[in-house]
């Protein structure tokens, strides 16, 4: 997460009613103060394979949870972590029908970030330590933009459990009784592998 040094203490009504007022903007509320995720120099992917590992990853997503009671949703969804975090994933899974009504998710199941560099260690270290705090959150997936891998985090009781998944591969997300070949999450996708 970059330093703002515009930033400002806030409270998470003026954090909400920024969020709201600003079509063009997108705010992430982390203990009183708002980055602007759309700022290139805060939090934003910006590359065209996180783009497009991130549409193919809601195309299968959707597709695979079509007869189920869960739903997939893309980073234009807020979630809240807690009374004073409130975050933007690249995708979400709820399968809390309340969580359809309103324009924040406060019960994810699964949360997917699609790592770029300038987010890689956030992702990894504050940001996923911020959801293990969040109890109905079963699996944490990890997708890289440089090599076909996805790491799946996933809950057992108090530990989380890991595991990579490579080439030629399906990634199973247990909670959702679903796996994501990575042929799919990767489709038009070039990667390092692929390099000369």
């Amino acid at each position: 997460m970059a330093a703002n040094p515009h930033r400002q203490h806030m409270t998470v009504a003026e954090y909400l009613a920024l969020d709201q007022s600003n079509p063009d903007a997108k705010y992430e509320y982390i203990d009183g103060i708002a980055y602007n995720v759309r700022d290139p120099q805060a939090l934003a992917g910006g590359t065209l394979a996180h783009a497009r590992i991130t549409l193919n990853l809601a195309i299968c997503i959707d597709r695979l949870l079509a007869d189920s009671s869960c739903q997939v949703f893309t980073s234009d969804v807020r979630v809240q972590l807690s009374a004073t975090r409130y975050v933007y994933p690249d995708l979400t899974i709820s399968c809390e029908p309340a969580d359809w009504q309103a324009d924040t998710i406060y019960d994810p199941r699964v949360i997917i970030e699609v790592l770029s560099p300038s987010t890689e260690a956030y992702d990894r270290g504050k940001k996923f330590a911020f959801y293990q705090l969040v109890t109905s959150l079963q699996e944490y997936v990890l997708i890289s933009t440089q090599q076909q891998a996805i790491e799946v985090f996933t809950r057992e009781g108090s530990t989380w459990h890991y595991q990579l998944y490579r080439v030629g591969e399906s990634a199973q997300l247990h909670s959702l009784a679903i796996s994501l070949t990575l042929a799919d999450v990767y489709s038009r996708v070039p990667t390092d592998e692929e390099q000369p």
